[in-house]
């Protein structure tokens, strides 16, 4: 699954998207003054005829397009749902972070990035978002002892962030490829990593035990993910990644 999309700050405002009720599509053009003029995926808890519990994508870009929807079990969360119906309609595009659900954990908005890594920077700028990220991987490091192993990243991202080193990516999450179905491993402003884009035939476990293995850096959280996920890194696909070794 997706890592859970939770970023601090977002361009719009939940409660103004929450006011369009449960029967409107928020990506309708006439509902421009709630959100803006760009395209959302709305995902809603739903069950079938047959009783089965699922997440249900909707995506209309206006008023006399037929909407498009996908739904993906309920065990796949929400995040899966969106992604999969950008990949599916063949789209580019990147799909910033749900704020939180509109309705108390039943519906979600994903609004589409109008640039790669929108996201944090959006309303942070990169180094602020980076700086963001030095926060939280260095409270995580603090919970597990503080060793200097894992002090490294977060003083690493810390550089990063004030400009005295050059950024270099850390995997922070996962999506799917908007043309290929397979994971697309993502940075900590959400954009994709160059070469840790994966085909269809590699799942996301594997993805992060490749990139793992590699020598790529993982913030705490994707790092728990791979070792919960406990995926078999290829030997054949770690030879064809080429991270920029060293964290500095």
């Amino acid at each position: 699954m997706p890592r859970p999309l939770t970023a601090p700050a977002h361009p719009y405002d939940p409660a103004a998207l929450a006011a369009l009720g449960p029967d409107r599509v928020a990506t309708d053009t006439a509902h421009g003054p709630a959100i803006g003029s760009r395209a959302a995926v709305v995902v809603r808890f739903q069950s079938d005829a047959h009783g089965r519990n699922r997440w249900v994508a909707t995506l209309k870009r206006g008023p006399r397009e037929r909407a498009a929807r996908l739904a993906v079990p309920a065990a796949d969360g929400p995040d899966a749902a969106a992604a999969a119906l950008i990949a599916r309609q063949g789209l580019s595009w990147r799909i910033l972070p749900a704020p939180g659900s509109l309705d108390g954990g039943d519906s979600y908005v994903y609004v589409a990035a109008l640039t790669p890594g929108e996201g944090l920077a959006l309303a942070h700028g990169d180094r602020a978002a980076l700086a963001l990220a030095a926060c939280r991987e260095l409270l995580a490091a603090l919970a597990g002892g503080g060793d200097a192993e894992a002090l490294a990243l977060p003083a690493a991202l810390a550089l990063q962030a004030t400009g005295a080193a050059p950024i270099r990516p850390t995997v922070a999450g996962w999506a799917l490829g908007p043309a290929d179905p397979g994971p697309v491993l993502l940075d900590c402003l959400d954009r994709p990593i160059e070469g840790l884009s994966f085909g269809g035939t590699l799942s996301p476990s594997g993805a992060l035990a490749a990139a793992q293995a590699a020598g790529w850096p993982l913030t705490a959280a994707m790092a728990h993910t791979a070792g919960r996920l406990q995926g078999e890194p290829d030997p054949a696909v770690i030879a064809t990644l080429a991270p920029e070794r060293g964290l500095l």
